[in-house]
């Protein structure tokens, strides 16, 4: 059966893969230079699909070892320690005996048990971690054990920003501590929260201090996108003309999941037609997938207090909103008082259901901003 092209999740080829050129090489060269890169982002707009891209280009696959280890679950430096070895293991290690070998020489002390999925034999190792010390310790062995290899190694940490959320405050200096003293590892961090990321790196007090180039990730090329759907829809003997995908283009503010997520399912229904795709069709198929989201929607007013939901909902009707605490802005919506509205902001930046972008504040989720606008 043929794949979808507009892919929603995971990442498959290059030939699944819009654009990002630019980024791709910039990621590249600081490799292949020594230089430990920060890449920050929006959610959803491509960052993990980017790095996935990066490894898997041959010049990288021939002359490192590459592990990626995504650390969004992670509450503690436990559960990171254990979800770091598991990555190590499960990407540098290919048969269990390897895996048996390397865990008695390297963490006899600590003793893990490890289980193996017959199928995938994908490994689970549980350190058994009993306390913040043995956390450390673990991590410098595993660091240790990297450092070994021939080859020098990529290591990316994903939505690395949850560190901040660990009770052990000293997570940052005990990283630190560590990566400085490595020469054959290249790091990557990775992360969709822009102020606790760009704090992180950019404080002079904390010890990630200008340790890394900073990349900030923004949106795919209009041009290059259009293109990009348009090969992808006649790839299904699907037409569709420059300005509908241009309308598909600014309903979803270039946003790439929901750009995908839209085409997604406006090829589903249009596959091996030969139909042609307009705006009456592109506007029915968003309709329908507002609708199908609506009970997650409605839940947010649960999550939010009055004013809160009130104002999430003026900064969706009005597509962003640049000052919020304006008399104009705040008497169209009956928003209260300027200390209530600066209150709310704050709130839901807090939340991350709205972010500020080129002095604009908007609603985060794309497809709940148009469900504000069009169905609220």
């Amino acid at each position: 059966m043929k794949l979808n092209p507009f892919l929603i999740k995971g990442y498959v080829s290059p030939e699944y893969f819009c654009d990002r050129k630019s980024e791709t090489n910039k990621i590249i060269s600081a490799i292949k230079n020594g230089r430990d890169l920060t890449l920050i982002s929006l959610r959803r707009i491509g960052k993990t699909g980017l790095i996935h891209h990066v490894i898997n280009q041959n010049e990288i696959k021939k002359n490192y070892n590459v592990v990626y280890c995504d650390i969004y679950q992670a509450t503690n430096l436990a559960e990171m320690t254990r979800i770091f070895g598991n990555a190590v293991f499960n990407q540098l290690e290919k048969t269990s005996d390897k895996i048996l070998k390397k865990l008695g020489r390297f963490f006899a002390g600590i003793t893990p048990s490890i289980t193996i999925n017959p199928i995938t034999l994908q490994t689970d190792i549980d350190f058994k971690i009993e306390n913040s010390q043995q956390a450390e310790t673990t991590i410098q062995q595993i660091f240790s054990m990297i450092s070994k290899s021939a080859k020098p190694t990529v290591l990316i940490f994903d939505e690395f920003q949850q560190i901040e959320k660990f009770p052990e405050k000293n997570t940052e200096a005990v990283l630190r501590t560590h990566i400085q003293q490595l020469n054959n590892i290249h790091l990557i961090y990775s992360g969709s929260s822009k102020h606790l990321l760009s704090a992180m790196f950019s404080d002079r007090d904390r010890p990630f201090y200008q340790s890394t180039q900073l990349m900030e990730l923004g949106k795919i090329d209009k041009a290059e996108y259009c293109s990009f759907i348009r090969e992808k829809f006649l790839s299904g003997h699907i037409n569709i003309d420059e300005k509908t995908t241009e309308k598909i283009l600014e309903l979803t503010r270039s946003h790439t999941y929901y750009v995908q997520y839209l085409c997604n399912r406006l090829y589903e229904i249009n596959a091996g037609t030969g139909n042609r795709i307009d705006d009456k069709k592109v506007t029915e198929v968003l309709i329908t997938i507002l609708r199908e989201n609506e009970s997650y929607y409605y839940g947010y007013r649960n999550l939010l207090t009055e004013q809160q939901y009130t104002l999430l909902k003026a900064i969706g009707k009005q597509d962003g909103v640049s000052q919020p605490s304006s008399k104009e802005f705040i008497t169209k919506y009956k928003l209260g008082t300027t200390s209530t509205v600066s209150a709310a902001i704050k709130s839901l930046l807090n939340k991350e259901l709205i972010f500020r972008e080129n002095g604009t504040y908007q609603v985060y989720d794309v497809f709940f901003s148009l469900w504000l606008k069009l169905l609220n």
